[in-house]
């Protein structure tokens, strides 16, 4: 196999000869010096070169030329160029600075009470569902359930939010809120927090979960869900 070496040098002597017949002579040029120098029979293995290179006197000469040049090279006394070649790029515009990333935003906090609240957004949501919250995701056959989780971000506390389209009317959708506090040892024990819905400043609704540390809410239009928050405070 010709080296990269030869592939470059080939490269250099390349011309746009006439005669039709010396593309396939120049395409294997290359490996044909490289079995000369080599001291394989060329004769046998590339015929139609060597018959070539009996009568086109372009071709034999791109052939000295590489072949003294890779004789050079092979004998490590190929000089290499007195002067390193430098470009300059200042002629070209400024390649612009990506954006830096701007950190998510966390969707929860802790508010002067130590209330947890919870507040959803187009872009959690999306991050919940893949698509964005769109009408057209909302078709009978496009809606698909949501579910968000905050889990070891707040001691003793953790809360799973599951929200679903009603059967029959994906325009309505179904939220549950599973407030877990692992002091209590779980079921049934987990009753008594209380569970607050708004939409923006609006109170939607409020309730306090079950033994199961449950509290559903129903019947909620499909384009809140990305202005709902939550808030939780521990019974």
């Amino acid at each position: 196999m010709a080296s990269q070496v030869q592939s470059i040098l080939q490269a250099l002597f390349d011309e746009d000869l006439s005669a039709p017949d010396c593309a396939p002579c120049q395409e294997q040029l290359a490996a044909y010096v490289d079995a000369h120098l080599a001291g394989q029979p060329v004769g046998t293995r590339f015929p139609a070169v060597a018959a070539h290179l009996d009568h086109c006197a372009d071709c034999q000469q791109t052939y000295q030329e590489l072949m003294a040049l890779l004789a050079l090279e092979r004998s490590g006394k190929l000089a290499p160029p007195p002067v390193a070649p430098s470009f300059d790029f200042s002629y070209l515009p400024p390649r612009p600075a990506a954006p830096a990333a701007q950190p998510a935003a966390r969707p929860w906090r802790l508010d002067g009470l130590g209330r947890l609240v919870i507040q959803w957004t187009a872009e959690l949501l999306a991050s919940l569902s893949g698509p964005a919250l769109q009408p057209a995701m909302l078709k009978s056959d496009a809606p698909v359930g949501l579910r968000y989780e905050l889990a070891d971000a707040v001691d003793d506390l953790a809360v799973r939010i599951e929200a679903e389209p009603q059967r029959g009317d994906p325009q309505r959708w179904t939220v549950e809120v599973a407030v877990d506090i692992p002091s209590r040892g779980g079921w049934p024990h987990l009753a008594g927090s209380l569970v607050t819905l708004r939409r923006g400043d609006a109170t939607l609704d409020q309730q306090e979960t079950d033994p199961y540390g449950k509290a559903l809410f129903d019947d909620l239009p499909a384009s809140a869900l990305p202005q709902l928050s939550f808030t939780v405070e521990r019974a």
